[in-house]
């Protein structure tokens, strides 16, 4: 419950300050680390991880108490409304209706009142087993968390960086399109002049409307990107103000490229939150066995009562001195001896569970070290790439300067300038394509190794 309320409590502060800093109409400018600290508060899986953590730490408390003597209070109120009787036959000549003598059974007002103790004191290991069992569960959800917490960086690195690369791929379109337009107003000129053909003029044209809709697709795709991020920060779209990303759009600095691949798979299995967990879940299926195994062996219990009853046939004058108190205690020890094999059943299902943990943990170890080789292999790939794209788009560039250069001084047709307008703007966005790739797959490596923190992003 006070968790729930310190939720609800830092989100109303943020819009509470989102509201005064940030008036109506305005935009929110958010860098990487505002979003992941957003995210980190109010995005649902997140929430629902702490909630996680919460419920088993509960469940352990409770898993406690059943080690601990319970105390209870009982009260009860009989009405008799006909009452047995019992009768006698009398020998004869003994005064008596018909040779018989009836005598009432009981009273019709019965009260009762008492104390109740009871106190396990040998449950075959049950118990115990249970709270380690629980203790173990806590262990599990914190794990959990981690893992959500580290995807959840990982989303919100890869909306961000969606956002800036959305946003610079409608700077490259807008610059294609304003150089479009300076050649075709370039071109109208030299048709005036009679010196370019009206065909020229048409195929400037074409270029312009051919351009103008990747804009518009441009812009359209940054809003997505846009809508994706506030998503995951797990902020109210409707009620959110308007947001724009503030980040660098360069080639991030850390990163485990020339980490040994070796080292980065041994990390990951110490480190690895999922794969933790799996040793845990092996621990609390252990637990379970013992659990099964409890219920093949003698149980012992004690139990003391104290009572107050009061019988009266007439309780309109009931008064304390009615009541008598009586007290007892009893050990009792409980032996099982058949219940139609259910408790082979359920160790048989125990041990199963366990075996389906070992298998799922033998699995998820190949499957880290294959997806570890795989990131490691695509982040090589990416940087190659990278270094390859950055000297294209410089080409590229030097291109399209010269072919606006000679077709000015009549050294170049306008086909060709528009070639080189095209090859500078497929470069620029395989650039900054290849810059998105890298910086996300070298997030997805740190986050298969399981070392993906907020201050490393």
């Amino acid at each position: 419950m006070k968790q729930t309320v310190c939720i609800k409590q830092n989100i109303l502060i943020i819009l509470l300050l989102l509201i005064m800093v940030y008036p109506a109409g305005a935009q929110m400018e958010l860098t990487l680390q505002q979003s992941v600290e957003i995210a980190l508060r109010n995005n649902p899986d997140i929430r629902v991880a702490k909630m996680d953590i919460q419920k088993s730490l509960h469940g352990k408390t409770r898993a406690r108490s059943e080690l601990l003597p319970t105390v209870s209070a009982i009260g009860n109120y009989d009405r008799s409304w006909e009452l047995p009787e019992f009768v006698l036959s009398l020998p004869p000549g003994f005064p008596g209706a018909n040779g018989e003598m009836r005598a009432r059974m009981g009273v019709e007002h019965t009260i009762l009142s008492g104390l109740t103790l009871e106190q396990p004191i040998y449950t075959g290991g049950a118990l115990s087993a249970s709270t380690r069992m629980a203790s173990r569960g806590v262990e599990a959800s914190e794990y959990n968390y981690s893992s959500v917490e580290q995807q959840t960086i990982a989303d919100v690195y890869d909306a961000f960086y969606g956002t800036l690369l959305a946003d610079e791929l409608i700077t490259v379109a807008e610059q294609s399109l304003k150089s479009a337009e300076e050649n075709l107003r370039q071109v109208e000129r030299l048709y005036e002049e009679g010196a370019t053909s009206r065909f020229e003029l048409l195929r400037a044209h074409v270029q312009v409307g051919t351009l103008r809709p990747n804009v518009t697709e441009a812009r359209h795709n940054y809003e997505f990107a846009i809508e994706n991020l506030i998503n995951l920060l797990g902020i109210d779209i409707e009620q959110q103000p308007g947001i724009k990303t503030n980040g660098s759009f360069t080639k991030r600095t850390y990163t485990l490229l020339e980490e040994d691949i070796d080292y980065l798979i041994d990390q990951a299995y110490q480190q690895r939150p999922e794969y933790q967990m799996l040793h845990t879940q092996e621990r609390i299926n252990r637990e379970g066995i013992r659990i099964a195994r409890s219920n093949f062996l003698p149980r012992v219990f004690f139990s003391s009562s104290m009572n107050w009853q009061a019988l009266r046939d007439d309780i309109s004058d009931l008064s304390g001195d009615d009541f008598t108190r009586f007290s007892s205690s009893q050990l009792v020890v409980q032996i099982p001896i058949f219940n139609g094999f259910g408790n082979t059943a359920r160790y048989q299902e125990a041990r199963v569970e366990l075996e389906q943990t070992q298998i799922r943990r033998d699995n998820a170890r190949k499957l880290i070290a294959t997806e570890i080789r795989s990131f490691h292999k695509k982040l090589q790939q990416a940087a190659e790439i990278l270094e390859s794209q950055e000297q294209v788009m410089e080409q590229a560039e030097e291109g399209l300067r010269l072919a606006n250069l000679l077709y000015e001084e009549g050294a170049a047709t306008l086909l060709e300038v528009i070639d080189a307008q095209l090859a500078y703007s497929q470069a620029s966005t395989s650039f900054y394509q290849a810059i998105y790739n890298f910086n996300t797959t070298s997030v997805q490596l740190e986050r298969a190794v399981g070392i993906l923190a907020f201050e490393n992003i």
